[in-house]
């Protein structure tokens, strides 16, 4: 006689009435990406939303019956939970003021490029999600290097969720993001094909082909990259994050920040200590002491 497998039955009240396996899958979300989740009913919701479908998947019952699936050390199991807790909404030219004063600033970057001897504008988007940020920097550059053809950039896009990683490197984007994006960069950056669906556009291959997306944890103990960057881009990540955390991972950005580069954080997140050494050159926005640029 066979047994026939448990049925699942959890229900999103049974998980939101669940604390202590709360704050036990917190406490692993913590020690593995940074991110700090408080208890309070809005955490407790989002935990449940994002955990739902998870334990269906896997016929879990509760929170630590997942969770002894996460102890038997399945890698898979491990990078569905972190990917279902770390995918954050986006949408092109988020925070436009950012962009403006990008685009108004490059004059800056160019003449470091030049007194050091270099061609290529290197920028990294921390905090890549599905694309739309790091395609958005790109769009921003390219338009100020229009009529500067010995320049190139280049963007290392990353990002600890590699589903989004995947989603932004195909570039294929629903119709909405002409809400967001200007009519003469939709004809200039994004094309529709039939590889895909009728109603979406597709970044141009030669534009996706200027970003590098990898996966990459900002909880690391240090940040090696070949070279450092004129423009670090790391929005929207740091608020889920504890001050100390905060403190440690932006003083890891400005050492990877190039002496007149500029490091931009989301408008909603503060800049913790100062051991960073950066100064605020209009909100959000952060360089190495130096001569301030125009707000």
């Amino acid at each position: 006689m066979t047994t026939s497998p448990q049925k699942n039955t959890i229900t999103h009240e049974d998980l939101m009435s669940d604390i202590q396996g709360f704050e036990s899958l917190a406490k692993i979300l913590f020690q593995r990406t940074g991110i700090f989740m408080d208890t309070s009913e809005k955490s407790y919701s989002l935990m449940s939303n994002r955990m739902h479908k998870v334990l269906r998947k896997y016929s879990c019952n509760s929170y630590n019956e997942f969770i002894k699936l996460i102890e038997t050390g399945n890698a898979v199991i491990m990078n569905e939970f972190l990917e279902v807790l770390t995918t954050n909404t986006t949408h092109f030219f988020r925070e436009n003021e950012h962009f403006i004063f990008l685009k108004k600033n490059m004059p800056l970057v160019e003449e470091y490029l030049v007194k050091e001897k270099r061609n290529e504008i290197r920028v990294w988007c921390a905090a890549a999600s599905t694309g739309e940020e790091p395609y958005t920097i790109l769009m921003t550059i390219l338009e100020y290097l229009s009529d500067k053809p010995k320049f190139t950039v280049k963007v290392t896009a990353t990002d600890l969720n590699s589903q989004v990683l995947e989603k932004a490197k195909e570039g294929i984007y629903k119709a909405e993001i002409t809400e967001n994006v200007p009519a003469d960069h939709i004809l200039k950056y994004f094309e529709k094909n039939q590889k895909i669906p009728p109603e979406c556009f597709q970044v141009k291959e030669k534009f996706r082909n200027m970003i590098e997306f990898n996966k990459f944890n900002l909880m690391n103990e240090s940040y090696y990259f070949p070279h450092k960057f004129d423009i670090i881009f790391c929005r929207n990540v740091l608020i889920y994050f504890p001050h100390k955390i905060v403190e440690d991972t932006v003083v890891k950005l400005s050492n990877c920040l190039e002496k007149k580069g500029f490091l931009f954080i989301g408008h909603s997140e503060a800049m913790i200590g100062d051991k960073h050494k950066l100064k605020s050159v209009v909100p959000a926005v952060y360089q190495h002491p130096s001569e301030a640029p125009k707000s």
